[in-house]
């Protein structure tokens, strides 16, 4: 499954991004305790202490940032690798494809999760000494952001898998990041506009379309990014938890199954091309739609906007993705 030659192979191509991701995630959940504690001493030094409240709250807090790192790993395992044209050599070693992409998912998989897990340990030990009057959302922040780091790696990890160098890794996983969104919000959008009705106006209430669009929204996995999640149901981290091993299957299948020869061109599988072209096209129409439309309110600007859209999208799709990148 992972290979120990893979791995040390791994670490001394990557040892400085892989310590500074562990360094990084080890010290946010503690240096958080730590701001707020100063913050709280701070108050104490300037007022009087009833006015002081020594509360760790953890609805706001660094470590809402904590996917980046996992982000960077997943660039730098399979995109870099790509861009640089060094995955031709990796693919030459007496290892399978198999071995590779488990060795690489796996070490950054047990990068983000263990690091987070010891610096949840630091930031209870803290709490315990520090002994704040009120401590909020400190398991269920703690927990979730490691769920949704690993999900954010195993979304990139899977868009590398996918794609030739590291600009189309990043651009495939935020169009997948955002892509349940914009193909129920832009049909929606421009139904409303074509039909002069609101969907909302469908509804028995109100509130029924707002449980509907908040229910749609979880499974956008960009929407995690933000720590809405955290006021609700503590189960609704089981919807990222299993989007990480849908990507984690899409990541192993595409790069156990697609060839390696197209370096530089955003998709390894050349039958996506079109594919995906027709879909940005699509997208741009939609989008520029309806913002002709709703910047002058006129059935002409959004006429206008749809041409501008087709044409943006055609130029942006075919020079991302008919043209080869050097490496």
């Amino acid at each position: 499954m992972v290979d120990r030659g893979l791995l040390y192979r791994e670490w001394k191509q990557n040892q400085v991004v892989i310590v500074l991701s562990i360094v990084f995630l080890v010290l946010a959940n503690p240096l958080s305790i730590v701001n707020w504690y100063l913050s709280y001493q701070g108050c104490l030094a300037h007022q009087d202490p009833q006015y002081c409240d020594f509360i760790v709250n953890y609805t706001s807090n660094l470590i809402d940032i904590n996917w980046v790192p996992g982000v960077i790993l997943a660039v730098c395992f399979l995109g870099m690798e790509r861009s640089k044209g060094t995955m031709d050599f990796i693919l030459s070693l007496p290892y399978n494809r198999s071995q590779i992409f488990q060795t690489k998912f796996w070490l950054g998989g047990f990068v983000i999760v263990l690091s987070q897990l010891i610096g949840f340990l630091l930031a209870w030990l803290l709490i315990l000494v520090y002994q704040p009057e009120h401590v909020y959302y400190f398991e269920h922040s703690s927990v979730g952001v490691i769920v949704i780091s690993f999900m954010a790696y195993s979304l990139v990890m899977a868009a590398g898998a996918l794609t030739g160098n590291a600009f189309a890794q990043l651009l495939t996983a935020f169009s997948a990041a955002i892509l349940p969104y914009l193909m129920i919000a832009l049909p929606v959008g421009n139904l409303e506009v074509v039909f002069g009705v609101n969907i909302w106006e469908m509804f028995p209430s109100p509130e029924s379309y707002f449980s509907l669009a908040s229910n749609l929204s979880n499974l956008v996995p960009i929407s995690y990014v933000v720590n809405e999640w955290l006021t609700n149901s503590k189960y609704l981290l089981l919807i990222p938890a299993v989007m990480s091993m849908l990507f984690y299957l899409i990541g192993f299948i595409s790069f156990k199954k697609l060839p390696s020869e197209r370096n530089g061109h955003f998709f390894l599988w050349n039958k996506l091309d079109r594919p995906v072209q027709i879909l940005v096209m699509s997208f741009g129409i939609l989008g520029f739609g309806l913002f002709g439309y709703y910047t002058g309110h006129s059935i002409i600007g959004y006429i206008l906007g749809m041409i501008i859209g087709a044409v943006a999208g055609f130029f942006v799709s075919y020079f991302s993705i008919y043209k080869k990148t050097k490496v």
